[in-house]
């Protein structure tokens, strides 16, 4: 295997060389991923950074032999190759960067995905390093428009892959009840050069159920979405390549009495489907936006009895009601029989949880699953998880990476989005106090420390861990 010396002697002398002191341009810096093996995604591509250079910025980015895009791809698009990055005005990443290589980043302005904004625990000794080094921390999650939409993420690819991956877990988890299926021949995500070539091998997976051969003890087989939004739309541009009959969530339990096995149904369940005012009255899409606090969801008794496999897509916060509470799983997974074949646990098969909240919508999941181990069985009368696809309960994956299985195509996606905010936070001014900063709204209000303290539209992080405290301690 080649060495990373090995890869830098092989570049042209002029890709590893920083230019000269008296050069002042903006200077952007993109950091090696090294939050997991599975990390090969990167902020911009080399034809972003080409961009970049040809409008007159200088871009450096650490080696690495484990980006999809090789170093030759970005010192070919006139990026310099330098493990170090002191001297760079902002610093790009995707993930959160360890701890213990943050001496590096101090006092730099660095964009990413903390994961700090829910006052996430696994992440708050994150967060403290950065404000005791005084990174600035941009968080790509709150690049917002002016609607509240978000601007910068990869979450159609988010739903592309973990869509892929589902229906790779469900024929797993149907062989291991009993049944060979033609889901078998679906592999994770990673396992396709491209999004094209596993759709190509779903259109054929379809034909074969378009034939009946899906078991009959689980049909018929009812795939809900929640949300609409791009991590669900990703995950439904990958199910339209089944034979797939769409229905309303009213029409759920006509076709759960009378649907068949030769194609799949697709039931996408919005927020005004299943959400209404607590205290009496209809759903009001602005009141739950401002409010949601106020609202309950029948999602438990509307939705999930008929559905077989659920795709959740939704964004979740503590004060919004949850989708599926643990007591509410355990009627779900009430044990049934099979006239068609071997014992069938129950309805609910698979849960693909893209959003990741954890103990969120979903109240069982409160632990991620990995690309190395994408799926785990809970069984929620013992309350325990398995990798045993024979045990009890039903198959969950919960994967906060899902993109980095599509690393070409997501950081194309993900750079097209962030490439006209880059010039803004490299020419930015990061010595004054955060008042008188002048940034757009859209990347001002995307930052989460500044001069070692939460800037104001934050400080609720700390009111959070304050409230975590004292439960730990009660």
């Amino acid at each position: 295997m080649l060495s990373m010396k090995g890869v830098l002697r092989r570049l042209p002398a002029s890709c590893c060389a920083l230019s000269t002191a008296a050069e002042v341009r903006p200077c952007i810096g993109i950091r090696r991923e090294e939050s997991s093996v599975w990390e090969r995604r990167a902020p911009l591509a080399p034809h972003h950074v080409r961009t970049l250079v040809n409008d007159g910025h200088r871009v450096l980015i650490q080696p690495s032999t484990r980006r999809a895009y090789s170093m030759f791809e970005y010192a070919g698009a006139g990026a310099e190759v330098s493990e170090d990055l002191s001297v760079a005005d902002v610093i790009l990443g995707v993930k959160a960067m360890p701890v213990e290589n943050l001496d590096m980043l101090e006092n730099k302005t660095v964009a990413f995905f903390s994961h700090t904004i829910k006052a996430q625990e696994n992440n708050m000794e994150l967060l403290d390093a950065c404000m005791e080094k005084k990174v600035r921390i941009v968080d790509y999650e709150k690049i917002l428009a002016e609607d509240g939409r978000r601007i910068v993420a990869f979450g159609q690819y988010a739903g592309t892959a973990g869509m892929i991956n589902i229906l790779h877990g469900l024929g797993l988890r149907l062989l291991a009840l009993g049944f060979h299926t033609p889901l078998m021949h679906i592999g994770g995500a990673h396992n396709y050069s491209s999004t094209s070539a596993a759709k190509a091998c779903i259109a054929s997976v379809g034909r074969e159920v378009q034939y009946g051969l899906m078991p009959k003890s689980a049909h018929p087989y009812i795939f809900v979405f929640t949300g609409n939004g791009n991590v669900s739309q990703g995950a439904q541009d990958v199910f339209r390549q089944l034979p797939v009959q769409w229905v309303k969530p009213s029409e759920l339990e006509s076709v759960f009495k009378s649907g068949d096995n030769r194609r799949f149904y697709g039931c996408v369940v919005d927020r005004w489907d299943h959400l209404y005012r607590t205290d009496g009255g209809g759903y009001d899409d602005a009141e739950f936006l401002k409010y949601p606090e106020k609202y309950s969801s029948n999602f438990m008794e509307q939705v999930a009895p008929y559905m077989t496999v659920l795709m959740n897509g939704i964004y979740w916060a503590p004060e919004h009601a949850r989708l599926l509470s643990t007591e509410g799983l355990r009627q779900l997974l009430r044990k049934q029989g099979g006239q068609h074949g071997p014992f069938m646990p129950h309805r609910l098969l698979a849960i693909g949880d893209i959003s990741c909240d954890l103990g969120g919508s979903i109240e069982f999941i409160t632990k991620s699953t990995t690309l190395d181990n994408m799926f785990e069985i809970y069984d929620n009368e013992a309350d325990q998880v398995t990798t045993d696809f024979q045990s009890d309960g039903v198959l969950y994956m919960s994967i906060d990476n899902l993109p980095a299985q599509l690393p070409r195509e997501a950081t194309d996606f993900f750079g097209d989005q962030l490439l006209s905010f880059v010039p803004e936070l490299a020419s930015s001014s990061w010595t004054t106090s955060f008042s008188d900063l002048r940034l757009s709204a859209s990347l001002k209000d995307a930052i989460i420390t500044y001069d070692g303290s939460l800037t104001p539209g934050y400080q609720y992080i700390s009111d959070i861990r304050a409230q975590q405290k004292a439960q730990r301690s009660s």
